[in-house]
Protein backbone atom coordinates (compact mmCIF):
# COMPACT_ATOMS: atom_id res chain seq x y z
CA UNK A 1 0.00 0.00 0.00
CA UNK A 2 1.43 3.34 -1.12
CA UNK A 3 1.99 6.30 1.40
CA UNK A 4 -1.17 8.04 0.01
CA UNK A 5 -3.82 5.02 0.46
CA UNK A 6 -2.28 4.51 3.98
CA UNK A 7 -2.82 8.30 4.92
CA UNK A 8 -6.31 7.91 3.27
CA UNK A 9 -7.30 4.56 4.82
CA UNK A 10 -5.71 6.22 8.22
CA UNK A 11 -7.70 9.47 8.10
CA UNK A 12 -11.30 8.19 6.36
CA UNK A 13 -11.86 5.34 8.49
CA UNK A 14 -12.01 7.06 12.09
CA UNK A 15 -14.22 9.77 10.24
CA UNK A 16 -16.37 7.41 8.73
CA UNK A 17 -17.02 5.67 12.12
CA UNK A 18 -17.52 8.87 14.01
CA UNK A 19 -20.00 10.08 11.57
CA UNK A 20 -21.50 6.41 11.75
CA UNK A 21 -21.59 7.03 16.07
CA UNK A 22 -23.00 10.77 16.00
CA UNK A 23 -26.07 9.46 13.78
CA UNK A 24 -26.81 6.00 15.70
CA UNK A 25 -26.71 8.67 18.91
CA UNK A 26 -28.84 10.83 16.68
CA UNK A 27 -31.68 8.07 15.99
CA UNK A 28 -31.35 6.81 19.56
CA UNK A 29 -31.73 10.54 20.84
CA UNK A 30 -35.36 11.28 18.51
CA UNK A 31 -36.89 7.83 19.31
CA UNK A 32 -36.19 8.42 22.85
CA UNK A 33 -37.51 11.63 22.75
CA UNK A 34 -36.27 14.64 25.29
CA UNK A 35 -38.57 14.10 28.12
CA UNK A 36 -38.06 16.17 30.98
CA UNK A 37 -39.12 13.30 32.99
CA UNK A 38 -35.84 11.54 31.97
CA UNK A 39 -32.83 11.73 34.04
CA UNK A 40 -29.42 13.17 32.62
CA UNK A 41 -27.15 10.53 30.88
CA UNK A 42 -23.47 10.15 32.49
CA UNK A 43 -22.49 12.24 29.56
CA UNK A 44 -25.30 15.39 30.19
CA UNK A 45 -24.29 15.26 34.04
CA UNK A 46 -20.72 15.79 33.09
CA UNK A 47 -21.12 18.71 30.72
CA UNK A 48 -23.45 20.42 32.79
CA UNK A 49 -20.98 20.15 35.76
CA UNK A 50 -18.45 21.46 33.58
CA UNK A 51 -20.20 23.84 31.90
CA UNK A 52 -20.82 25.43 35.39
CA UNK A 53 -17.40 25.34 37.07
CA UNK A 54 -16.32 27.24 33.75
CA UNK A 55 -18.86 29.68 34.04
CA UNK A 56 -18.07 31.43 37.43
CA UNK A 57 -14.76 33.50 37.23
CA UNK A 58 -12.12 32.04 38.53
CA UNK A 59 -11.68 35.36 41.01
CA UNK A 60 -15.53 34.32 42.09
CA UNK A 61 -14.45 30.91 42.66
CA UNK A 62 -12.17 31.59 45.37
CA UNK A 63 -13.96 33.97 47.08
CA UNK A 64 -15.25 33.79 50.89
CA UNK A 65 -18.43 35.26 52.15
CA UNK A 66 -17.67 38.76 53.02
CA UNK A 67 -21.02 39.28 55.41
CA UNK A 68 -20.62 37.71 58.35
CA UNK A 69 -23.39 35.58 59.62
CA UNK A 70 -25.54 37.12 61.74
CA UNK A 71 -28.94 35.91 63.56
CA UNK A 72 -30.65 39.01 61.39
CA UNK A 73 -28.56 37.68 58.51
CA UNK A 74 -29.56 34.01 58.74
CA UNK A 75 -33.36 35.12 59.38
CA UNK A 76 -33.54 36.87 56.29
CA UNK A 77 -31.73 34.10 54.34
CA UNK A 78 -34.12 31.73 56.16
CA UNK A 79 -37.20 33.80 54.61
CA UNK A 80 -35.77 34.52 51.16
CA UNK A 81 -35.26 30.94 50.82
CA UNK A 82 -38.57 30.09 52.21
CA UNK A 83 -39.98 32.37 49.68
CA UNK A 84 -37.86 31.59 46.75
CA UNK A 85 -35.58 28.44 47.44
CA UNK A 86 -38.07 25.91 48.65
CA UNK A 87 -40.23 25.87 46.25
CA UNK A 88 -38.23 23.90 44.40
CA UNK A 89 -35.61 22.51 46.44
CA UNK A 90 -37.77 21.55 49.73
CA UNK A 91 -37.35 23.19 53.10
CA UNK A 92 -35.22 20.45 53.49
CA UNK A 93 -33.25 21.24 50.93
CA UNK A 94 -33.58 17.68 49.46
CA UNK A 95 -35.08 18.93 46.14
CA UNK A 96 -37.96 16.51 46.48
CA UNK A 97 -41.22 18.69 45.49
CA UNK A 98 -43.15 18.58 42.82
CA UNK A 99 -41.88 21.46 40.80
CA UNK A 100 -38.11 19.89 41.96
CA UNK A 101 -38.44 16.46 40.39
CA UNK A 102 -40.01 17.75 37.37
CA UNK A 103 -37.36 20.38 35.99
CA UNK A 104 -34.46 18.96 33.56
CA UNK A 105 -32.09 18.39 35.36
CA UNK A 106 -34.32 17.96 38.57
CA UNK A 107 -33.24 20.41 40.99
CA UNK A 108 -30.02 19.07 42.92
CA UNK A 109 -29.98 17.67 46.96
CA UNK A 110 -28.59 20.56 48.53
CA UNK A 111 -27.19 18.03 51.33
CA UNK A 112 -25.37 15.80 49.27
CA UNK A 113 -21.31 15.98 49.61
CA UNK A 114 -20.91 16.89 45.64
CA UNK A 115 -23.13 20.02 46.53
CA UNK A 116 -21.63 20.99 49.60
CA UNK A 117 -18.38 20.58 48.51
CA UNK A 118 -18.69 23.34 46.05
CA UNK A 119 -16.94 26.69 47.52
CA UNK A 120 -18.50 29.66 48.66
CA UNK A 121 -18.03 31.68 45.84
CA UNK A 122 -19.06 29.04 43.50
CA UNK A 123 -22.84 28.57 45.48
CA UNK A 124 -23.07 32.69 45.85
CA UNK A 125 -22.60 32.35 41.90
CA UNK A 126 -25.57 30.23 41.23
CA UNK A 127 -27.77 32.04 43.31
CA UNK A 128 -26.64 35.62 42.16
CA UNK A 129 -26.67 34.49 38.57
CA UNK A 130 -28.07 31.52 37.82
CA UNK A 131 -27.64 28.29 35.13
CA UNK A 132 -28.80 28.66 32.07
CA UNK A 133 -31.04 25.80 30.66
CA UNK A 134 -31.67 24.77 33.40
CA UNK A 135 -34.45 25.80 36.18
CA UNK A 136 -32.08 27.61 38.60
CA UNK A 137 -33.31 31.79 38.01
CA UNK A 138 -30.35 34.58 38.72
CA UNK A 139 -32.06 35.67 41.93
CA UNK A 140 -29.19 38.98 41.61
CA UNK A 141 -30.96 40.59 38.58
CA UNK A 142 -34.38 38.88 38.38
CA UNK A 143 -35.15 40.06 42.28
CA UNK A 144 -33.10 42.33 42.41
CA UNK A 145 -31.18 40.44 45.10
CA UNK A 146 -28.48 42.49 47.17
CA UNK A 147 -25.12 41.08 46.75
CA UNK A 148 -25.36 40.42 50.55
CA UNK A 149 -28.70 38.24 50.21
CA UNK A 150 -27.34 36.63 47.82
CA UNK A 151 -24.57 35.70 50.03
CA UNK A 152 -26.73 35.39 53.06
CA UNK A 153 -28.61 32.65 51.30
CA UNK A 154 -25.31 30.68 50.18
CA UNK A 155 -24.44 31.08 53.59
CA UNK A 156 -27.43 29.68 54.81
CA UNK A 157 -28.11 26.83 52.03
CA UNK A 158 -24.86 25.26 53.06
CA UNK A 159 -24.99 26.08 57.25
CA UNK A 160 -28.28 25.28 58.33
CA UNK A 161 -29.49 22.54 55.80
CA UNK A 162 -26.73 20.51 56.99
CA UNK A 163 -28.86 20.27 60.39
CA UNK A 164 -31.88 17.74 60.58
CA UNK A 165 -33.99 20.02 62.93
CA UNK A 166 -34.63 22.22 59.97
CA UNK A 167 -36.64 19.61 58.45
Amino acid sequence: MTKGKLVKVLVLWPAVIAVLLITAGGVVAVRRGFSARDNPSALETYVAKTARRLSVPTSQRNATNPFPPTPEVLSEARAHFADHCAICHGNDGVGKTQIGQNLYPKAPNMRLSATQALTDGEIYNVIHNGIRLTGMPAWGRREKMTTAGSWSTADFSRRCLLFSFWI
